[in-house]
């Protein structure tokens, strides 16, 4: 029985030494983590990084890096003009198509300032996330109401909201809007 456990034994060493000397060495740091991609690489060359996981969705920011040239669009109010810069989206690209707008906005539990689109008039929202965690200044539409939103108070993430945009400036202002303020969205030149 005890020369079975020793054999046992040493073939279980076997395969730890093995194992060990598998591993690349470094000189000053001990055992090498590369991936076999990066082994096959010559020392002089550049190592091989593995691309980066696809997130289900991009963030907001994401899709405003990506876009080259972004579109804007100006938001007029009480004589002030705000600038919201809209992301490449289905959605977005249905609103841009569809200024101007002259639209009402209507405080929705403290939280946010809430307009209908005009009756008749929807979003594409193919192809769009189920739902989205909005911060304070973004834009977004509420598919299931057909409600366009700019949030001036950090929520949670809601299925229906689609991202479109962020408000640049002034989020202190549209925090003091009064229920029921006309305000107008363009495209910009």
């Amino acid at each position: 029985m005890k020369k079975l456990f020793s054999l046992a034994m040493a073939v279980l060493l076997t395969f730890c030494l093995t194992a060990c000397q598998s591993e690349n060495v470094q000189e000053d740091s001990g055992l090498s983590m590369t991936s076999p991609a990066q082994n096959q690489n010559s020392e002089n060359s550049e190592p091989v990084t593995e691309p980066p996981l696809a997130s289900e969705t991009p963030s907001p920011e994401e899709t405003a890096d990506a876009e080259s040239v972004q579109r804007q669009i100006r938001m007029s109010a009480e004589g002030q003009v705000y600038m919201i810069t809209l992301y490449e989206t289905p959605a977005a690209n249905a609103l841009y198509e569809m200024l101007p707008l002259e639209l009402t906005f209507e405080d929705y539990n403290s939280v946010e300032k809430i307009a209908y689109l005009p009756e008749g008039q929807q979003l594409d929202t193919e192809g769009e996330p189920e739902g989205y965690d909005p911060s304070a200044g973004d834009f977004c539409l509420y598919a299931p109401w057909g409600n366009l939103s700019l949030f001036y108070q950090e929520f949670g993430y809601s299925n229906g909201l689609i991202s479109l945009g962020r408000l640049e400036t002034g989020i202190e202002e549209i925090t003091a809007f009064q229920d029921g303020i006309t305000v107008t969205l363009e495209q910009t030149e």
